[in-house]
């Protein structure tokens, strides 16, 4: 008798809070499901199961520390390049003040961790540059990049810059 008395009283209750009863019992499958597929998938894992099931001990092994392949080197770029209309910038270093090029130049692509620019004169390696657009106000200064790379085109180089430090949005948003 105590167990109908307490199986009325249930379902007096669920009557009375439907979307709570229902909610407890959804969320008690999700529970259920979870243990059940972390226990099974924990088993399928299992060195002496893999051996078992006609497994040697060496593809075992190779299963549990897989690691995906290597990524190409345009894939490890740690922020995404993105072209655009060509911005003129001027150009500021100890290469341009030898007379070595005029100190202008466009931004071909840009991205939150560089620039890849193109200019007339050559920039070696390693060396520090400051850019501004020469649409910037005057309010804006001008920005320190690392030449990372110089390659030869037709009529110009390409120099890859790196940010020496990321500048703010709005100063990033000028270069295009």
């Amino acid at each position: 008798m105590l167990f109908a008395e307490l199986l009325d009283e249930a379902r007096g209750w669920t009557a009375g809070n439907l979307p709570v009863a229902v909610g407890g019992v959804v969320a008690l499958l999700v529970l259920v499901f979870l243990v059940v597929n972390t226990v099974l998938r924990r088993r399928e894992l299992n060195p002496a199961r893999l051996a078992a099931a006609g497994a040697t001990a060496v593809t075992g092994e190779k299963a549990l520390s897989w690691a995906p392949p290597e990524q190409s080197y345009a894939d490890r770029r740690g922020s995404q390049r993105r072209e655009g209309q060509p911005v003129r910038v001027l150009l500021a270093s100890t290469t341009f003040r030898n007379g070595a090029g005029d100190g202008d130049g466009y931004v071909i692509d840009r991205s939150t961790g560089g620039l890849k620019l193109a200019t007339q004169s050559a920039v070696p390696p390693g060396t520090t540059v400051q850019v501004r657009a020469v649409d910037a106000p005057d309010t804006i200064g001008f920005v320190t990049v690392i030449v990372r790379s110089c390659r030869k085109n037709t009529d110009y180089y390409e120099l890859g810059c790196e940010f020496d430090k990321t500048p703010p949005w709005n100063v990033l948003l000028l270069f295009g």
